[in-house]
């Protein structure tokens, strides 16, 4: 009554509620809207500062406290402020200017707390949640990582890692901007929410790349289950700014303890994977295994060392030569690159020029091999091979290089250097390369045909290459794949009318043939007998030096 009478005499309009039991003072805080709560310490059916403690912990720590008390305690004072409360009065020192002054000290004081809660919450976001997504962040996953590893070491349980990579993401970026990549990524982390168990962690740990943590893994056909959930919420399509996105992802997953026993292991195994879900197809799963690993540990080494090949003189050509069907005497010669790594031996092209187009090489390699073919073909003429009039340097290339208009200029500057005539050079293209850049493609291939270098379409007949493209693209070459001559056993088997087929086509196309693939002396033969017009094969001579071919050419 004393504290009411007090305040009604600061002149200040105030609207003062009281409650008679803390029971009642909680049910007003939950329904009504307070400045400030004045608490008396020694409140009835309550001991020490638990009223204090309910006040503070029931939602709205926003509110100022004053305590008031009857007992001159330091200690209590000091339990009551680091309890919750902004000031504590004596009740003998109640005076309406000690009162209001209080009130107002605590209400200021209620109010820096505040902005430091607001920030302390800020702050912990920025270290513990990822700005963008929301997700836990980097320093999370890795802290919660190490910490789920010893408690699964400590209780035998098992644990498994999700690592998530958005397949071509980068196109997005491209296409669209960053901004609606960005929006992407956030609908992502929404969706990677779903599939997870709620006692499991889902991270971001930059760009375009996420983590699963699950935790508590008792049998391994979950990380099955969670995979196979994740793949389809991601492959479902994103409205992003109104425009419909399609992406799919590549999971790896690793295993405690199958794969790992260590954070920075298990972390490894799991990119490991990852990685080998990306170069099987994209849009899958892959678990970690050992044989795995090392092929991956392999490719990781020849990217390394592909980037220094061509600095470090590294490659060869081998030529290949290609013969007239009636006189079998060479008309021509297919380029084909080698590498001569210094501890894996001589490498084909099979094995390292995919890689060389994926990290963005290829273009180098291609150029030095036009230029190198040229330079040998230069030096046959110099030197005074009798070679035939017709004779061809074949050059094959790359997706890279045919979505490069700049790329007929190069070529048209690398034949004047070498003095070689446009007709005595062909360049061999396969569909696949064609499919990544069609529109870009038609051009520069019209370009060099234009220009009087012809073209030959590579692997024709195994699907890869098809009737469209003859149509589509200036081709006056049709390589046939070697798998069909090698795979007939009779002159009358469906393989060898198929063969028949292709040549009578080619002929009223006014399109020449070339049989790749010749081994034997049978497989020469029929392919005499069908008027094909050259031959390429082991039957001939395999692929060799620079040095071996010269002397085969003047033999």
């Amino acid at each position: 009554m004393n504290t009411a009478r007090a305040l009604e005499r600061s002149g200040c309009t105030l609207n003062i509620t009281e409650a008679s039991s803390i029971e009642e003072g909680l049910k007003y805080q939950q329904t009504e809207k307070f400045d400030i709560i004045l608490l008396d310490y020694q409140f009835p059916a309550m001991t020490d500062l638990e009223f204090l403690r309910k006040f503070t912990s029931s939602g709205q720590q926003e509110i100022a406290v004053v305590m008031l008390s009857n007992q001159d305690d330091e200690q209590i004072a000091i339990k009551c402020i680091e309890s919750g409360a902004q000031d504590f009065i004596l009740k003998s020192d109640i005076t309406t200017s000690r009162l209001t002054r209080a009130l107002l000290h605590a209400k200021e004081r209620s109010k820096i707390e505040k902005k430091l809660r607001i920030s302390r919450e800020q702050l912990r976001n920025l270290t513990e949640k990822d700005s963008l997504t929301g997700l836990a962040n980097r320093h999370i996953f890795e802290t919660e990582l190490e910490y789920a590893i010893a408690r699964a070491k400590r209780y035998g349980e098992g644990l498994a890692l999700l690592l998530l990579d958005l397949d071509n993401f980068k196109n997005v970026n491209d296409t669209l901007g960053h901004a609606a990549g960005d929006n992407l990524l956030i609908e992502v982390a929404k969706r990677l929410r779903g599939p997870v168990r709620s006692g499991d962690l889902v991270c971001r740990l930059g760009g375009d790349e996420f983590a699963v943590l699950i935790h508590h893994l008792e049998d391994t056909a979950l990380l099955r289950l969670i995979s196979k959930r994740v793949l389809e919420a991601i492959s479902q399509p994103f409205i992003v700014d109104g425009v419909k996105i399609f992406t799919t992802a590549s999971i790896g997953i690793a295993s405690y303890p199958e794969c790992a026993t260590d954070k920075i292991q298990l972390l490894k195994c799991a990119d490991v994977a990852m990685y080998r879900a990306k170069e099987k197809g994209r849009n899958q799963a892959q678990y970690y295994s050992k044989d795995v690993h090392d092929e991956i540990q392999r490719r990781i080494e020849m990217e390394r060392d592909l980037r220094n090949a061509l600095e470090l003189n590294q490659f060869l050509l081998h030529f290949q030569p290609l013969v007239d069907c009636v006189s079998e005497k060479p008309v021509g010669a297919e380029a084909l690159i080698r590498w001569a790594h210094p501890k894996m031996g001589l490498i084909s092209p099979a094995d390292f020029i995919p890689l060389a187009e994926e990290i963005g090489v290829i273009s180098d390699i291609g150029e030095w091999v036009l230029k190198t073919a040229c330079c040998e073909l230069s030096d046959l003429y110099k030197r005074n091979f009798e070679l035939d009039p017709a004779f061809t340097m074949t050059v094959n290339l790359s997706a890279l290089q045919l979505s490069q208009k700049i790329f007929v200029e190069k070529v048209k500057s690398i034949l004047a250097e070498y003095d070689i005539p446009p007709e005595r050079l062909e360049f061999e293209v396969t569909e696949t390369a064609l499919a990544k850049s069609p529109a870009v493609a038609q051009e520069v291939l019209r370009e060099l045909t234009d220009f009087g270098i012809k073209l030959a379409l590579d692997d024709f007949g195994t699907g890869h290459s098809s009737l469209s493209q003859l149509k589509q693209y200036p081709f006056q070459i049709l390589k046939i794949d070697k798998s069909f001559v090698q795979s007939i056993k009779n002159k009358e088997d469906d393989t060898a009318i198929f063969l028949k087929s292709i040549n009578a086509m080619a002929k009223v196309l006014r399109i020449e043939t070339v049989v790749e693939g010749i081994e034997t002396e049978a497989q020469k033969s029929l392919c005499q007998e069908l008027k094909f017009e050259r031959m390429q094969g082991y039957y001939f001579a395999k692929p060799m030096c620079a040095e071996d071919f010269e002397a085969y050419l003047s033999r």
